[in-house]
């Protein structure tokens, strides 16, 4: 309820599809975060390093840039398929089970037995049948496997994930790991051996690079610029997500790309008292602003309204985006920089 009792009118229009991406929120637009993260794993690929770390603040956009991004970027700059497998790893790992990892990674790697009741060892040979087909599907001898979620691994997980290693590297087949995570936690390859997991420090977590956010206002605005031209709703219409939910402001010449300064002004002024981490934006903040900027202007509100400075900080501010960034702050320390 608003202030004189009124009900507040809906964000999303009535008018406008309930499977719009923007509505849904199901796409994701490329940054140089994900250039980044694309590069650094093709580079540890062409190396043949066993495995190693991408690692960030929670909402900067990593495990977008692996849903959408990661595969058919590998691929294209492989130069064909890259097998890959994509495990979210969302189980508390206290009463993780080998045979309940074998069967949360059958079912990442789309085996159609996943669910079925099997022994632990049963499972472990289904696994290791369906990376070799998939390595053999890419045209060559390895598989990748991407850990989203990663800093919840438990050391147990990681010396079951060194046995498939093992086992695979005796069929021939190199399986790289490549682990997601919202922290780096730089001291874990020495805390594994000291611990005993020697051998998972040494295969796994040898390498790391970060996953940055918004740094500037150049970056922020060719992001924001995929609104205005590498997007398109319905699909094959040539209509990009600006000109199809605000067309009269489009025609006008609005483009949510020259918005940048305005946003990056927002976002750096509602950053907490005592921030302590490095400038730079998740892409939570970005995507959910612009959301709620091009649905207004869907809903018959005024572009010059609803992008103003005063507009963008009340937005900005409705996104959360100081307490996220008050989390952000307090974790720096724990992130390598």
């Amino acid at each position: 309820m608003v202030g004189n009792g009124h009900t507040a009118a809906p964000l999303v229009p009535p008018h406008i599809a309930r499977d719009h991406p923007i509505v849904t929120r199901d796409y994701s637009l490329f940054t140089l975060a994900i250039h980044e993260m694309v590069e650094s794993i093709a580079g540890w690929l062409d190396d043949q390093v066993d495995g190693a770390t991408i690692f960030g603040p929670s909402r900067f956009g990593k495990s977008s840039a692996v849903d959408h991004w990661l595969q058919k970027l590998l691929s294209e700059r492989h130069g064909g398929y890259v097998p890959m497998v994509v495990w979210s790893h969302l189980d508390s790992g206290g009463t993780q089970s080998v045979g309940r990892f074998y069967a949360n990674l059958l079912d990442a790697s789309r085996h159609p037995m996943a669910k079925a009741v099997r022994s632990p060892l049963d499972r472990q040979h289904m696994l290791i049948e369906r990376w070799m087909a998939m390595a053999a599907q890419g045209g060559g001898r390895f598989l990748v496997l991407v850990i989203d979620e990663a800093q919840s691994m438990t050391q147990r997980e990681w010396i079951w994930l060194v046995e498939l290693h093992s086992t695979l590297e005796k069929q021939r087949i190199r399986l790289c790991v490549f682990s997601v995570a919202s922290l780096q936690l730089f001291d874990e390859p020495i805390g594994m051996a000291l611990s005993g997991g020697a051998h998972v420090a040494a295969r796994f977590m040898l390498a790391a690079k970060p996953f940055h956010g918004m740094r500037s206002v150049q970056e922020l605005a060719y992001v924001m610029s995929g609104y205005d031209e590498g997007t398109a709703w319905p699909p094959r219409s040539g209509l990009s997500y600006t000109a199809g939910l605000a067309p009269m402001a489009w025609a006008d010449g609005c483009r949510m790309k020259d918005q940048a300064a305005a946003l990056m002004k927002a976002m750096t002024d509602e950053l907490p008292p005592r921030y302590a981490a490095p400038i730079e934006f998740p892409m939570k903040t970005v995507a959910q602003a612009c959301r709620h900027v091009l649905l207004r202007v869907a809903g018959g509100a005024d572009w010059r309204d609803v992008t103003s400075p005063e507009s963008w900080q009340n937005i900005v501010a409705g996104t959360g985006h100081k307490t996220l960034m008050a989390i952000v702050s307090a974790a720096a320390p724990k992130l390598r920089q």
